[in-house]
């Protein structure tokens, strides 16, 4: 004689779903919703967060690394950056071993001041005319010209020297500050 064992059936869970008259049977077999995972619920809600931690990221490092596109098409943001400590050069351009001498010529005095201009680009780039200004020991300008630069364009990396005179200058001159002229100063 066998001896079975018999194991009752556990009851059926039946599932049912509201019917929605639009003919969708598979309503009726869907599985009842699962038990939610506390950690999933988490991550879910972090993802967002992430997303936007990223994004400031990616966007502060744009703003820096482009900060000399971003100062060409907003001129105003070169004060933003220089209050962050970040230098921007928007001319591309270098002035590099820049001197300045009074010389002696037929009896008269000549302010010269030579250096070189070095382009820091990758690209040609455009030399605009050079804004000199003797200055007085207070800091205060004495006098100031525009010199034309000895090439209109340097090619990348390309440098070039320059050399700018001024006869009879300022007696009380103490120093020369030499840098690029912007649009109006060279016209």
């Amino acid at each position: 004689m066998r001896n079975d064992v018999v194991k009752p059936i556990p009851p059926i869970r039946s599932v049912v779903a509201p019917h929605s008259g639009d003919g969708d049977e598979s309503a009726l077999w869907r599985e009842p919703p699962r038990e939610s995972d506390p950690m999933r619920n988490r991550r879910e809600r972090l993802l967002p967060l992430i997303a936007a931690i990223i994004a400031v990221v990616f966007g502060a490092m744009a703003l820096i690394g482009m900060r000399e596109k971003i100062v060409r098409v907003v001129p105003v943001a070169t004060a933003l950056y220089s209050a962050i400590g970040l230098k921007v050069n928007a001319a591309g351009l270098d002035l590099r071993g820049v001197t300045s001498k009074i010389v002696t010529e037929g009896g008269r005095k000549v302010l010269t001041v030579e250096g070189e201009i070095v382009n820091l680009r990758r690209s040609a780039n455009r030399v605009p005319p050079m804004a000199l200004a003797v200055r007085g020991a207070d800091g205060r300008e004495r006098y100031a010209w525009t010199a034309a630069a000895p090439k209109m364009q340097l090619a990348a990396g390309e440098s070039v020297q320059f050399r700018a005179r001024l006869a009879a200058p300022p007696a009380d001159g103490a120093d020369v500050q030499v840098r690029f002229a912007s649009l109006g100063e060279a016209r």
